[in-house]
């Protein structure tokens, strides 16, 4: 009797997590892809950056990434659409860097729910030298796994 009691009890839970695990149709949130830039010194070593950073996206009023304090990485979108992105830096009021990123689209099919997601494929990574080193492409390919892509310079002090 107790094998039944407990066999039954273990199906129920089974078939709800079933259930809770395949109807999840928040698309948006688990089949995003971001790029992972990551923030080195000049001697190579991962650090985070002083103070409260913001991102913007050039040519929108969208805020990615809102006063961050001392981030050690940013995961920011990349346009579905376009296949280049700008993201402005801001450190400080007066102290900003632009990054350039040029990309290819690659779709790819997710489920009959969620249609279709985009995977990226970096060609290119440029930026501007006011606080930024140097930058350059690591992992060119943007999926849902959280691999670094790109590796972001700074110069001694931020």
């Amino acid at each position: 009797m107790r094998r039944a009691i407990l066999g039954l009890v273990l199906g129920i839970g089974l078939t709800a997590w079933l259930g809770v695990a395949c109807s999840n149709t928040d698309c948006v949130i688990t089949n995003a892809s971001y790029a992972n830039f990551v923030f080195y010194n000049e001697q190579g070593q991962a650090v985070s950056l002083s103070g409260t950073v913001s991102v913007t996206a050039a040519g929108t009023d969208s805020v990615l990434i809102n006063q961050e304090a001392s981030p050690k990485l940013f995961q920011l979108p990349l346009s579905y659409t376009n296949t280049e992105d700008t993201f402005i830096v801001h450190y400080t009021e007066r102290m900003v860097d632009s990054i350039f990123v040029k990309h290819a689209n690659i779709p790819h099919f997710i489920s009959m729910d969620c249609g279709t997601g985009m995977y990226h494929f970096l060609e290119g990574v440029s930026s501007t030298d006011n606080a930024i080193d140097s930058i350059q492409i690591i992992n060119p390919e943007v999926t849902y796994d959280a691999k670094e892509n790109i590796k972001i310079y700074y110069t001694t002090g931020m």
